[in-house]
Parts: C-alpha cells; structure tokens; sequence
C-alpha cells in the first residue's frame, strides 16, 4: 500500500514527464519545418537563385506562428523568417533558429573533443 507521501511524489513525477512530453511535442513540429524548409532553400541556392521567392510565404508563415509560442527563439530573429530575403541569409536563420529550438547534445559519457585525452596506437 502506497502512503499519501508515495502518491503525491508518484503524481509529481507524472506532472513532469507529461510537461516534458507536452515540450518535446511543441518543438517538434518547428524542428520538422525548418528540415523541410531548409531542404527546399539549399536547393535554391544550388539552382543560384539569390532571393527566396513569395511562393514560400506559406511556409515561412506556418514556421513563424509554430515559433511564437517558442520562448527561446527572440522575435527579430522570428521577423528575419520572410521571402525577399537572401536565400543564403535564410539558410543561416533558419539553421541559428534550429540551433536554439534542438541544439546539438553529445551523447551520454561523451567527451568533447578539447577534453579528451589524445589515444596513441602502437
């Protein structure tokens, strides 16, 4: 039999992992559309068009209502998401907003390279 101290620390432990699910969740779909998106911008500048055309407003405009409720990501940085924009310019917003939104983690018992020590083989 669980005492009402067991419950409570059981239902705080649930509270958490459904908020972290419910975070997870929300930066999942930016994630999604920024790896699309930049998909579609690397090949524009592989085809050398300079400036990213109207046609993708859409896009951007779905992206920038997702990144709204994504307090990390700064409104100016947010407002740089537009077409008429350098294409080259747009690939290194939308790869800084990814940055901030899913930065990169090493894995778990990981080094980073300066911390490790050099291996010699024999």
């Amino acid at each position: 039999m669980i005492g009402p101290l067991g419950s409570a620390n059981r239902e705080i432990r649930e509270a958490e992992r459904q908020d972290q699910q419910r975070r997870l969740a929300r930066l999942a779909e930016p994630r999604r559309l920024t790896d699309r998106l930049l998909g579609q911008l690397e090949e524009l500048n592989l085809d050398g068009v300079r400036t990213v055309p109207n046609g993708y407003e859409p896009a951007l405009a779905e992206l920038r209502g997702h990144l709204e409720e994504v307090a990390r990501v700064r409104p100016r940085l947010v407002e740089r998401l537009q077409s008429g924009t350098r294409t080259a310019e747009l690939i290194d917003t939308v790869f800084t907003i990814q940055e901030i939104i899913s930065p990169p983690r090493l894995p778990a018992g990981a080094l980073p390279f300066d911390d490790a020590e050099p291996t010699i083989s024999v």
